[in-house]
This record gives C-alpha cells, structure tokens and sequence, in this order.
C-alpha cells in the first residue's frame, strides 16, 4: 500500500502542474467556453489532479499485485552499474529525440526557430513524463502484460515475455502521446511518425531498464532524458546552430 499512497500523492502533485500548463494555454474562447461551463479555469487544475492520481494509483496496485509474480519487484538499491545504464539510456534517448527533431521534423511540422525554455514545462516533464509516466506504462501495464503472457505460454522466466512486455508498452506509450502531438500538429503522416518514433525508441529503453534494473532507474533515466534535453541538448540544437 505504500506504493499506491505514493504514486496517489505524485500523481496529485504531478497534475497539479499538468493542470496549470493547460491554464496557461488557453486561447480565450477556450478560457471562457471553460469559465461557463465549469465556473472557472482553475477547476483544470483540481480535474488533473485528480484524473492524475486515479490513474497513477490503479497503476501502482496493478503494479504492486502482479510485479512480485513475474520477477519486477526489484527493491531499489543504489548501483553504479544501474547508474550508468540509466544515464547512458537517458542520453541515448534524448539524442534520439532531440536529433530528429532538428534535422528532421522541425521545418516538416513548421517549429520554431528557437527553443524557449520554460520552468514548469520543466517540471511537468520531470513529475509527470519521468515518474507518473513510468509507474503507468512500465509498473502498471508492462508488469501486467509480462504476466498474461507469462500464463498464456505457462512461463513468465522467458526473455521472450519480457521483451514482448517492453515493446508492448513502448508502443503504448508513444500512441498515448498522438492526441496532444495531433492538436499541436494537425493530423498527418509526418505527425504521427514524429510522435510514434521518438517516443517508441525511447520506451524501449526505459522498459529495459525497469526489467534488469527496477522501477527507480526507469524512472531516473526518463528523467535525464528530459533533463539532457531541456537544459542541452534542445538549447543548443534550436538557439546555437
């Protein structure tokens, strides 16, 4: 239970800055088509959180229910060797997203010239990308995913299963991105190979890490994806070259 009481507060505080992102980008005739029907813009805030946390508990009892079946229960101790191969994934997977995106889909999809940088953004990447991400995609659905296929080929100790799990999740993970990438972008071709690709490879990487690593490196190479981006890589690509 204490898995669940935790993921319960991350995701309260994870969509709490979901919640204030989305207020901050309301066009007008969004903030008061909101204002009438809910009374204010803020209840946002107060439906993410929510939205979020529900979520992220019902992953996390998932999780906690069927990780110990399939061997996903790995308690988190401090490793070197887990440290490295969560910062080199987290580098890997920034290059694979922030390369493209420059060289590739930047002028396809009419972004702009430079990148701005933006503290909650930040945040919300942090929070809800590299932890409420990760205890839904890899603690909740891949641990499940392990052990249905684990009883349907009557062992869950294949490697087979486990990369199964992986990539089942990865593609999950990056559909779970379309709805947003095609509000910004329209839908087209270029839109959904954009999202489906840098964030496949990606959840590749992290639901490798969750396997022979744990939840806790998943989640620290999410984050130094996000960090390596943000403050490097996405800066340099988009204001220096």
């Amino acid at each position: 239970m204490k898995k669940v009481f935790a993921a319960l507060v991350l995701g309260l505080a994870a969509g709490a800055v979901l919640g204030l992102q989305q207020t901050m980008t309301l066009t007008p005739d969004q903030e008061a088509m909101i204002v009438a029907q809910l009374g204010s813009k803020q209840v946002l805030v107060l439906l993410a959180m929510l939205q979020t946390a529900a979520w992220a508990s019902v992953a996390a009892l998932a999780g906690a229910w069927a990780s110990p079946k399939v061997n996903l229960n790995k308690p988190f101790v401090v490793s070197r060797r887990s440290i490295a191969a969560a910062a080199g994934i987290g580098l890997l997977s920034a290059g694979l997203i922030a390369i493209p995106e420059k060289l590739i889909f930047a002028e396809a999809l009419g972004l702009p010239d430079r990148f701005e940088f933006s503290w909650l953004y930040f945040l919300g990447s942090v929070l809800y990308g590299g932890v409420i991400e990760e205890i839904l995609l890899r603690f909740g659905l891949m641990t499940v995913i392990v052990w249905l296929l684990g009883r349907l080929m009557k062992s869950a100790d294949r490697s087979g299963v486990y990369i199964a799990g992986i990539i089942i999740a990865a593609f999950v993970f990056a559909a779970g991105h379309l709805p947003a990438a095609v509000q910004l972008f329209g839908f087209s071709a270029v839109t959904v190979t954009r999202t489906m690709l840098l964030n496949f490879l990606p959840g590749i990487g992290f639901g490798y890490l969750y396997w022979k690593h744990g939840l806790a490196y998943a989640m620290l190479g999410h984050i130094t994806t996000h960090v390596i981006n943000q403050l490097i890589l996405l800066p340099v690509l988009f204001n220096v070259m």
